[in-house]
């Protein structure tokens, strides 16, 4: 009997917990195409970014950098990005190095202004990760 209790009540766990992460990945798809803006974590420079599926186009709001990167959707709420694949400008060389790799980004929370997601950059010497918040542009 208490066999028995136990496997109901991780069953019971287990399906609650799946049927609370079924909402995500609907949410997810909002942010797959749009127009975002985020907070540079070095100097507080404002991000803009146009995200069209497979393409993301990031733009410093002062300085008209422009970042032309390649995105490959995993699943709806993780994706890879390759920082600078179609861009003409160069990086610098701290970006260059976290360019060689593609960065694991993933959604994990959308709230109706806003969603944050962690991303994950590798180098040959060091791993990067950091969440950040990227805001719907109005």
């Amino acid at each position: 009997m208490i066999k028995i209790k136990c496997l109901l009540i991780c069953t019971f766990l287990i399906v609650g917990f799946i049927s609370l992460n079924c909402n995500q990945p609907q949410k997810c798809k909002k942010v797959k195409n749009g127009k975002f803006y985020y907070y540079a974590k070095m100097d507080g420079r404002k991000i803009l970014i146009e995200r069209i599926d497979s393409l993301q186009i990031e733009t410093d709001a002062k300085r008209t950098e422009v970042l032309k990167s390649k995105i490959v959707w995993e699943n709806d709420c993780k994706y890879k990005i390759f920082v600078n694949a179609f861009s003409d400008n160069k990086l610098t060389q701290e970006d260059s190095l976290l360019a060689t790799k593609a960065g694991i980004i993933e959604i994990i929370d959308i709230k109706p202004d806003f969603y944050i997601c962690t991303a994950k950059f590798s180098t040959s010497k060091k791993n990067y990760e950091f969440r950040d918040t990227m805001y719907y542009q109005k």
